[in-house]
């Protein structure tokens, strides 16, 4: 009977578990608040960002100014007189740089090419990285900024992984303005990036730990974390505008399943086109004449005598 008094839980024991649970759960969710915050502010200080000699083309430093009071560094490739023009927009983490490769594609092909460095990202202004959500006004002003400077040239949008999310956000606004896009690696919603990137990176139970933890904190360092869902906007493109899906099979921070289901969201004028072996992001280099073979019935689909 002594020894069975030993383990009956007494009102001390019972506080003591009581407040340990209490503590752990408090750290849990104030470790969550401090991953979130790091993981929504601007990844690196501001910094120069000259236009970079290339072979292929003479690039203008332009300085875009967005609705909402950012100032977005870009460079200009004007191409040929007659020909269309292309926004390019890099992933998270990223800067314009990152499209250099699809620069050169399209600027062969005779488009004017803008590539655009995201708002908290290389020499852009912005402190709130909202992966792509409040970016949506880059885009517009970046395809504003293309209307003005060669007027009645058609505009296609190209936008990887927060880029692609970015056009997204902002297609109902762009409306027919933009005749074309290429999005290349999307994703499907914040939640599920983060649930990509908790499996990538955590050992199991760990991940789901953490995972839980993140979309706790996420209102409150961002308020509009449910409206950052791709999948949601993705209709804002208007029926008109022909869409394409670029997606490798082995990404594993945006699985082809969500580039499949941005897809089938828009069945009626979107078409995936998957790249065997590759990973996130910069599908032209992985496979380069498969790129080609991928964007250019698009391009021939959207060219017209009207440059629309």
């Amino acid at each position: 009977m002594k020894s069975l008094r030993l383990f009956r839980p007494t009102r001390r024991r019972l506080l003591f578990l009581g407040t340990c649970a209490l503590l752990l759960t408090a750290l849990w969710l104030l470790l969550s608040l401090i991953v979130v915050y790091v993981l929504t502010r601007r990844p690196h200080a501001r910094f120069d960002e000259p236009a970079p000699v290339v072979a292929w083309g003479v690039f203008e430093e332009h300085r875009l100014q967005t609705r909402d009071g950012e100032t977005l560094g870009a460079w200009f490739h004007r191409g040929s007189p007659g020909g269309p023009s292309v926004v390019v927009l890099h992933g998270n983490r990223g800067c314009r740089r990152d499209g250099l490769p699809v620069a050169e594609f399209f600027a062969g092909r005779g488009y004017a090419v803008l590539l655009v460095s995201l708002r908290a990202h290389g020499d852009s202004t912005g402190e709130v990285n909202d992966f792509g959500y409040s970016a949506r006004h880059d885009v517009v002003a970046a395809v504003e900024f293309l209307l003005r400077e060669r007027p009645r040239r058609s505009v296609l949008v190209h936008g990887t992984s927060m880029g692609a999310a970015a056009a997204i956000f902002a297609s109902a606004e762009l409306g027919e303005r933009v005749v074309g896009y290429v999005l290349e690696s999307p994703y499907q919603s914040l939640y599920q990036a983060l649930r990509n990137r908790t499996a990538m990176y955590l050992p199991p139970l760990l991940d789901r730990i953490a995972y839980a933890g993140a979309v706790l904190a996420g209102p409150l360092v961002l308020p509009e974390a449910d409206r950052i869902v791709p999948i949601d906007h993705v209709a804002g493109i208007p029926p008109s505008v022909p869409v394409l899906f670029l997606s490798g099979t082995k990404d594993d921070r945006a699985h082809p399943s969500e580039a499949q289901a941005l897809c089938d969201r828009i069945a009626g004028h979107a078409r995936l086109v998957l790249f065997e072996g590759a990973g996130h992001g910069c599908l032209i280099r992985a496979d380069p004449q498969r790129y080609a073979e991928a964007v250019t019935p698009l391009l021939d689909l959207i060219a017209g005598p009207s440059g629309r």
